[in-house]
């Protein structure tokens, strides 16, 4: 009984894990911005190298709710996109995955437009890619 109880444990485990790691699997964290009270507070992350075969971005809030209105990107031939996402994200919670304009892209900056609420400090906002 007891092999059977740990066995069946160890299964529930490994299919967590496994759907856990499809979820996040191919995600990589880009960095991290923390947004104020103030609205429409803009934070800009700058990478030393370029991010390169990023064609998806992602946000996910911790530490308070956020309301993000756009973002923007610049990559690595100059080129600059604005991406309206107007979501509000609770905390814990994380965007859908925002699609970037023109497929794998190289990224060498990267603007979040938007503000905490429901929180009496700094959200922090984590930004992920794939």
């Amino acid at each position: 009984m007891k092999k059977l109880l740990i066995g069946t444990i160890t299964v529930c485990l490994v299919f967590a894990a496994t759907a856990d790691a499809a979820r996040y699997g191919r995600a990589n964290h880009l960095g991290s911005t923390r947004l104020s009270l103030a609205e429409n507070d803009v934070d800009v992350l700058r990478f030393r190298n370029c991010r390169n075969g990023v064609h998806a971005i992602q946000l996910r809030a911790s530490r308070g709710q956020v309301e993000i209105e756009r973002l923007w990107v610049r990559y690595g031939n100059g080129e600059r996109d604005v991406l309206n996402v107007r979501d509000r994200i609770p905390q814990g919670g994380s965007s859908r995955w925002i699609d970037l304009r023109g497929g794998n892209r190289c990224i060498v900056e990267m603007g979040i437009v938007g503000d905490t609420e429901l929180s009496r400090d700094q959200a922090r906002v984590d930004i992920w890619a794939k």
